[in-house]
């Protein structure tokens, strides 16, 4: 495990390395396909904040806690953190007793357009949209479950495109601006 810590406006003592270090090599024991972790403590004012970000087996793993003491933000994150860490060791026992299911990937092209800045009244019938951005997603074969924990376990992620393993269809699921997650499947 590759363990790097970063202070923003926080002075990095021995102690405070130690402790994280301490916390972190429980949840090492506990799970040993952790390749990368990403520490980041940062203090503004009176908020002591603290961000892990880990590498477990090919997925990113993101929690952060924010108190008055920079000791329990840290030992708070790392609570999520093993919380989320035995959630994804159950969903991967589980998978596992499902192997026999299989799916096929598939290849999105993801475009972003380019906005035309001409008068809106006025609309050219020659006008082609120009593509700002290109990039292709693959589409995982995986559970509905699976996709929920991916999302769930990748803070930042918004968006999974994904096979789903029982109807073989692209499906789509989404963090709405509420919070709560929505799950897009064609109608068969």
């Amino acid at each position: 495990m590759q363990l790097s810590i970063t202070g923003h406006h926080v002075d990095l003592t021995d102690a405070l390395k130690e402790h994280v270090e301490e916390k972190l090599q429980h949840l090492k024991h506990s799970f040993d396909h952790v390749v990368d972790v990403h520490v980041v403590m940062s203090v503004e004012k009176y908020r002591h904040r603290c961000e892990i970000n880990m590498q477990v087996s090919g997925i990113n793993i993101h929690a952060s806690k924010e108190t008055e003491d920079m000791y329990a933000s840290i030992d708070g994150v790392v609570g999520k953190l093993n919380r989320q860490l035995k959630r994804y060791r159950g969903k991967l026992r589980s998978r596992t007793a499902d192997k026999g299911k299989a799916g096929r990937q598939i290849e999105i092209a993801h475009r972003v357009l380019k906005q035309k800045n001409t008068d809106k009244d006025v609309a050219e019938a020659s006008y082609q949209p120009l593509f700002d951005d290109h990039r292709t997603i693959n589409a995982s074969p995986m559970s509905v479950d699976d996709a929920v924990m991916h999302m769930e376990l990748e803070e930042k992620r918004d968006i999974i495109f994904f096979t789903n393993v029982d109807t073989d269809t692209l499906n789509v699921l989404y963090r709405r601006q509420d919070g709560g997650v929505s799950w897009i499947e064609p109608k068969v």
